[in-house]
């Protein structure tokens, strides 16, 4: 995958999580009533460090590396937001990075439908590869006026 392909993967999975994101806030009501900030940031360590590099368009990203996806959630009506579901797709091209999940009540999906608690249990009792995730998504019963939600996850950057 070229440098100029992987950086067309990273902008296409922001476009998504913007629609993963206005999507899963249906009905009407609680789309407007909720503001959605999207950050990404490109850890990498430095010197035993762990960095976190903010990234913008352009931003040159190379096979193997790791992306932080950041979204807040932000109510900002006079009232309560309920049955939110915050939504982060694993794209093409990329691999959710076990146990980066934030917070840790995250479910996952291999199909972008059906989610489960992490870690999956497939059918043969046994744990799915992380690999094999293509989505991820909390759920939260009730955002309060001005309150925000926030959720991340990592990413690597594949050769699949």
């Amino acid at each position: 995958m070229s440098s100029h392909n992987v950086l067309r993967v990273l902008s296409t999975f922001a476009f998504s999580l913007l629609m993963a994101v206005s999507a899963t806030a249906a009905p009407a009501d609680k789309k407007s009533a909720v503001q959605i900030n999207l950050e990404q940031f490109k850890v990498s360590v430095k010197e035993g460090k762990e960095v976190k590099e903010p990234m913008v368009d352009g931003t040159p990203i190379k096979l193997g590396e790791v992306i932080e996806y950041r979204a807040t959630y932000k109510n900002v009506s006079t009232g309560p937001v309920r049955k939110l579901v915050a939504k982060l797709d694993v794209p093409q091209g990329t691999e959710y990075v076990a146990k980066s999940v934030n917070p840790v009540a995250a479910e996952a999906s291999v199909d972008k439908v059906n989610f489960a608690p992490i870690p999956l249990i497939g059918a043969d009792k046994k744990e799915v590869p992380v690999k094999d995730y293509r989505a991820l998504h909390w759920r939260v019963s009730e955002l309060g006026a001005g309150q925000s939600f926030v959720v991340s996850a990592r990413m690597k950057v594949s050769t699949q």
